[in-house]
């Protein structure tokens, strides 16, 4: 969840060409149904307009960069960072800023974007009123400022042509830092409630102490849970639920409401945005970003005409240029606001042995070939073997699975693993047979399996891996099933010990590029901490037994057990 844009690679602007603002910034309160301001920053390109607008709404600092490849240092200068929008500006656009409720400059309290439905729409009213305005816009905005983006898009307010969103979710309680069937993505969600704690609005941070928080306590509880998710301690990650979990408590009282089983399925119903958009809109995400998911459902589940782009790296990598040049993607974002139009989608092929865009107009693309291959002791293979007992993976919340790579947003993310998993560690290996020819491994990844735990819960973390010729692995996909979230967090159901449970794994979308001799393997464990939460009872029925410390898992065949997949010829280029 990116603030200012972090990175510190050149940026792609030159500023110092850049020409002087025509007309000074405007800053003003608009004021929300409920009597609430909110801080909002105009910039007004020269001319007596009418103009249309480029909006974004964020949780973090006045003003922020526009999307693309614009990078700036941590400490940039206002005026550098308004200088970034001059090629919008140019372009005879205004520029709308917001603080989202109880941020920054605007007054309220932050409830976690549980407000952005009502409050995008009631800019979006504001601004189509002013005499500046033409009574259009569009909206735009990263990571968090894509989560309000989206959901202020959801709400089909009059006046919004089109939104251009990047590395962000329009799904965060089902595919988001909450998912439906699996946990909670610890690294992703749980630091970044604590940081964002430290820049708060007035109203909120007044809120904070008038409950009686000690800040200074809450900056220690704070480092001490840090140590804990990144340190390799487990401390109260294991001795409280995480609806309890210090300072997010303290710092953010609408913590508990955002992860609890209860209130669930409304809750995932108001942020699935996905489903209400009806304009156009360009949805860019990363291979290695943690919403990447997200990004994808948006771009399918969307009506009206949407488009994908996909690039390689993690997160932040959004903000380096270098990564927008290797794809011949650049000007991207100009090139949206110039109304130029192109392929439904482009996305980069992931460890191709030289840069690789593909354009297609669908997603999956068309022309992969569908892949079954079926689980059994003696590795994966194509015949569906007899039904059998393949292992046991333990989840030990006394001593979980560390996170090795992955798409993290705050630990080292990627598809580098520097060795297999240890015996110790529980888990389960299958190796298939060697790629004959080269191909990409494309669109999303299926594994079904059938589970017997010992307890009333039970977590399963699959990871799809490559072996390369001198057996070296790499992480392609990871993913993690909650026994008792087998038919939604919705619908929460203990299991029954002993007795046998059918699981489907969704994997993840990839593009994924195999080399001829590469292995695929799956990887099975308990847990994988602290890329998610591990599964203790804790946090849903009280039935279940909290005192449990170590569950064990037994996997089977069933004769189905299987993983599914696609493949695409490494000849399918651009414009095919």
């Amino acid at each position: 969840m990116v603030g200012l844009k972090a990175s510190t690679a050149v940026v792609s602007l030159c500023l110092a060409a850049l020409p002087a603002f025509a007309k000074d910034p405007i800053n003003t309160m608009v004021p929300m149904p409920d009597g609430t301001r909110l801080m909002t920053l105009v910039l007004l390109p020269d001319g007596q307009g009418p103009f249309p607008a480029i909006v974004v709404r964020t949780p973090y600092g006045l003003p922020t960069p526009p999307s693309g490849p614009v990078v700036l240092e941590d400490d940039a200068e206002t005026d550098a960072i308004l200088a970034t929008w001059a090629p919008v500006l140019e372009r005879g656009y205004a520029v709308v800023q917001q603080n989202t409720r109880g941020r920054g400059g605007s007054e309220g309290l932050d409830m976690l974007f549980q407000t952005d439905r009502a409050d995008g729409a009631a800019l979006a009213e504001w601004l189509v009123d002013q005499p500046w305005s033409d009574g259009t816009f569009r909206i735009t905005g990263d990571s968090a400022d894509g989560f309000a983006g989206y959901l202020m898009a959801a709400e089909r307010p009059a006046g919004l042509t089109g939104a251009f969103f990047q590395v962000s979710c329009a799904n965060l309680q089902k595919l988001g830092v909450v998912r439906r069937t699996g946990g909670l993505q610890m690294e992703t969600l749980a630091p970044w409630i604590i940081q964002q704690a430290g820049e708060s609005g007035q109203d909120n941070l007044t809120d904070i102490v008038e409950r009686g928080v000690d800040l200074e306590k809450a900056a220690g509880q704070g480092e001490a849970l840090f140590g804990q998710l990144f340190g390799g301690e487990v401390g109260a990650l294991i001795n409280r639920p995480l609806t309890e979990m210090e300072p997010n408590v303290a710092l953010q009282p609408f913590w508990r409401d955002f992860i609890s089983e209860e209130g669930y399925a409304a809750r995932a119903e108001y942020f699935d945005a996905a489903g209400d958009i009806d304009v156009p809109i360009t949805h860019v995400g990363l291979w290695q970003d943690t919403f990447v998911d997200c990004t994808i459902d948006a771009f399918q589940r969307a009506s009206g005409e949407q488009s994908l782009i996909v690039m390689n790296g993690t997160h932040y990598d959004i903000d380096d240029a270098e990564v927008w040049q290797s794809s011949g993607l650049e000007n991207a974002f100009l090139d949206w606001l110039d109304g130029n139009t192109a392929a439904a989608v482009r996305f980069e092929v992931e460890n191709a042995p030289s840069p690789m865009l593909i354009e297609t107009p669908v997603w999956p693309p068309a022309g992969a070939t569908a892949q079954r291959l079926y689980l059994s002791k003696e590795g994966l293979a194509r015949l569906a073997p007899s039904a059998g007992e393949l292992g046991q993976v333990v989840t030990d919340i006394a001593a979980p699975v560390a996170t090795e790579g992955g798409r993290n947003l705050v630990i080292t993310a990627g598809t580098e693993m520097a060795a297999l998993p240890s015996e110790d560690e529980e888990v389960i290996l299958q190796i298939g047979e060697p790629m004959a020819a080269d191909a990409i491994l494309v669109g999303p990844v299926t594994l079904d399996v059938t589970i017997r735990p010992d307890a009333q819960d039970a977590d399963i973390v699959a990871r799809l891996v490559a072996f390369n010729a001198e057996g070296q692995p790499r992480l392609i996909l990871e993913n993690l099933a909650r026994a008792r979230y087998r038919d939604g967090r919705d619908n929460p159901s203990p299991t029954a010990p002993g007795v046998n449970v059918d699981l489907r794994i969704d994997l993840g979308h990839t593009a994924h590029y195999l080399s001829a001799g590469d292995q695929l393997g799956l990887i099975l464990q308990g847990s994988n901490l602290p890329r998610w939460d591990i599964a203790t009872g804790l946090d849903g029925d009280p039935s279940l037994d909290a005192d449990a410390r170590r569950i064990t898992t037994v996997v089977e065949t069933n004769g189905t057990a299987r993983l599914e997949f696609a493949t695409l010829a490494t000849d399918h280029r651009v414009g095919q």
